[in-house]
C-alpha cells in the first residue's frame, strides 16, 4: 500500500482504490496534501487491466463457456485485489503517461 510522500502516512485499500478514479488526484486524510498515481504506476496498471480482456479469447479455445467465464471472473477480482499494492504516490501531478 502507498504512503503520503508529505507526511508518510499509510493509505487503507480503499484510499487507494479510489485515488486511480480521481483524475485531479485526493487529498490525504492526514496532512490534507493533494496526491497523485506516479506515471510509472499508471503505465503498470495500465498493462495489466488488459489482461480481462486477453482472457476473453481463451473462448476461441475449446473450453466451455462456463469455465471460461470462470477464469475471467477468478482473475478480475485478483487483479482488483492487487491493484492497490501496485500504486505509489507523488505530490505533484506528472501527468497521463
Amino acid at each position: 500500500m502507498p504512503n503520503c510522500q508529505k507526511c508518510g502516512q499509510h493509505w487503507s485499500w480503499l484510499q487507494t482504490l479510489k485515488v486511480n478514479f480521481k483524475f485531479d488526484g485526493m487529498e490525504c486524510q492526514n496532512c490534507c496534501e493533494k496526491q497523485y498515481v506516479t506515471s510509472k504506476s499508471k503505465k503498470k496498471l495500465n498493462r495489466i487491466s488488459y489482461l480481462p480482456v486477453i482472457l476473453i479469447l481463451l473462448l476461441l479455445f475449446d473450453l466451455s463457456l462456463q469455465i471460461t467465464i470462470g477464469i475471467i471472473i477468478a482473475v478480475s477480482i485478483l487483479l482488483i485485489g492487487l491493484y492497490p499494492f501496485l500504486i505509489k504516490l507523488t505530490s505533484e501531478d506528472e501527468g497521463v503517461f
